[in-house]
């Protein structure tokens, strides 16, 4: 599998290179944001693609995630604002939880109170703390004070310090 935000690294990377080198490397990074927008646009959600198949695995349902859509948002805001808005847009439609716990859910399609995601860890009550972590960039990025105020005190709930015995740890850390 190729893993769409390891990618974006890569392109940021390439960007950010472009950006101090006379735009060196635009026409691969615009030819690499259209491959995207044409090819791995998951039908239902509208977003990105967590990660694509490669070749060998066959056609498979190329699976949309709250971290990895999160972390994409994030990183488009680094090479495409118009494209990284549309993003966060159906970022908050399919994931965003504005009720008990505050913050991006870890599945569009499902829903899951207690349990463990191989790639973003601990589901709670749906949530995604890895994809909420990863959502308060492009929440400020733009300006999205109402959603980034109540993820960052979601945050705050996740990483309240305790001490026991002698040590400090986060009050969620051991779950």
């Amino acid at each position: 599998f190729v893993y769409v935000p390891d990618m974006l690294v890569a392109i940021v990377a390439l960007a950010n290179y472009s950006k101090q080198n006379k735009g060196e490397y635009w026409p691969t990074i615009h030819s690499w944001l259209q491959l995207i927008q044409n090819n791995w646009i998951d039908p239902e959600s509208g977003q990105i693609a967590s990660y694509i198949p490669d070749e060998e695995a066959g056609m498979i349902k190329m699976p949309v995630k709250g971290s990895y859509s999160a972390l994409s948002c994030y990183y488009l805001t680094f090479i495409d604002e118009g494209f990284a808005k549309e993003q966060y847009d159906l970022l908050k439609k399919n994931f965003y939880q504005g009720r008990f716990i505050i913050g991006f859910r870890e599945y569009h399609d499902k829903n899951c109170l207690l349990g463990f995601d191989i790639d973003a860890g601990p589901i709670l009550f749906n949530l995604s703390p890895t994809g909420t972590a990863f959502g308060i960039g492009p929440a400020t990025y733009f300006e999205d004070w109402g959603v980034c105020k109540k993820m960052l005190k979601t945050a705050e709930l996740a990483g309240f310090t305790v001490s026991d015995k002698n040590q400090r740890h986060y009050l969620l850390a051991n779950l």
